[in-house]
């Protein structure tokens, strides 16, 4: 899975990182475009292959991300199987990546989780940002933007969290 912060984050829809990948050059995947996607006979030795192809690839990180992102649950993405990725899928969908949450602020169209959607409307409302502006980044009517943001500020004006999990990115990073 990507480090947090350690790239610019992708914005959704963007697959040119498809074109680094060592899987679109791999004269194996080009003799046998099944590599990817293992059956039951042959799927020890082509996850073997499949896998080794993805240990040297440039974009095996994005690919993974990508995957995660779109729930994508076939073949192998990013050097994992489909039941490698179903482990983390959790951990993922709990990320809170400040790095994120900040381009999503400054109106990238990046794919945000749960906390980090929660982070950036806290940090709207922390920062006066206009309900239209919030409702552009979250893809939601203006009028539940508004919404999000008073609960957001009442919330704050009383000292209470609307999870009693939910912290900021900057402690989940930490």
């Amino acid at each position: 899975m990507m480090r947090e912060g350690s790239l610019a984050p992708r914005v959704r829809g963007d697959q040119t990182w498809q074109e680094k990948a060592a899987c679109a050059a791999a004269v194996e995947a080009v003799k046998d475009p099944d590599l990817f996607f293992p059956g039951t006979l042959e799927s020890e030795q082509h996850v073997r292959l499949a896998k080794e192809i993805c240990s040297s690839c440039a974009v095996r990180e994005v690919c993974l991300e990508a995957a995660l992102e779109c729930g994508d649950t076939t073949g192998i993405r990013g050097g994992l199987t489909e039941e490698e990725r179903r482990a983390i899928r959790r951990r993922f969908e709990l990320r809170c990546d400040p790095v994120r949450v900040a381009a999503a602020l400054a109106g990238k169209d990046v794919y945000l989780t749960r906390p980090e959607r929660q982070e950036l409307i806290r940090r709207a409302a922390e920062s006066r940002t206009p309900d239209l502006r919030l409702a552009r980044v979250l893809k939601v009517s203006e009028a539940h933007a508004k919404k999000l943001l008073r609960r957001e500020r009442r919330a704050d004006a009383y000292g209470v969290t609307q999870d009693a999990v939910q912290t900021t990115c900057e402690a989940v990073s930490a």
